[in-house]
């Protein structure tokens, strides 16, 4: 039970982690003509130029840990439903764009970086494969979604360490250097700190 939560959140790292990855590199090359003083040149555009909305879906992901720690029940169900929500739009993104190639090509012929250094030369490029690493990482999202919707009511919140003490609940024993000097201050007094409490002293009864 306790490697669950410790998986999900290392799905939703990792899935968010190859999103923008994925993103922030070229998903095709392309040749520009450039300008009179400039000869032609090769760009990239990325994944980020052809579809943003892809970055902001890696960001919920990354945004998935602390919510996962955040919550319990209800609410951590919720939690799991975006993520998975988050990684089947990646999914359904990239598949769309990457369907013929033809139109992940045409966006990316009309793209600002190509248009500002000019135009491309014919209309072909070459596609890399960092589209597929951002398909893949919005598989793992999906995947992680899917454990906390089905598994997550199961899991505890936040440690007891991080828990608002409850008003009239007895202390917990102190320990740490405080605790130290107080036993040794019970060492000089000639005191087994380790032995029973002192008995209470009863009352003097009348005298006869």
């Amino acid at each position: 039970m306790r490697r669950e939560p410790l998986l999900a959140a290392l799905l939703c790292v990792a899935g968010a982690f190859l999103v923008l990855v994925g993103t922030g590199n070229a998903w095709v090359l392309l040749q520009v003509a450039g300008g009179p003083l400039l000869p032609q040149r090769e760009i990239g555009v990325t994944g980020t130029e052809l579809a943003p909305g892809l970055r902001a879906l890696g960001l919920v992901g990354l945004a998935g840990v602390p919510a996962l720690a955040a919550t319990r029940g209800r609410g951590r169900v919720l939690v799991g439903l975006l993520l998975l929500a988050a990684g089947a739009a990646v999914i359904a993104v990239v598949v769309n764009l990457e369907l013929t190639g033809l139109r992940l090509l045409g966006r990316a012929l009309m793209s600002d970086p190509v248009r500002q250094a000019g135009g491309a030369v014919g209309e072909s490029g070459d596609l890399t494969g960092w589209s597929v690493v951002t398909a893949v990482g919005g598989l793992v999202l999906a995947l992680a979604g899917l454990l906390v919707a089905a598994r997550g009511r199961r899991w505890t919140a936040l440690g007891r360490a991080y828990e608002a003490p409850v008003p009239g609940a007895p202390a917990a024993p102190s320990e740490g250097p405080a605790a130290a000097r107080d036993l040794w201050a019970a060492l000089d007094r000639g005191e087994d700190p380790t032995g029973p409490a002192d008995p209470p002293a009863t009352p003097a009864g009348p005298r006869d």
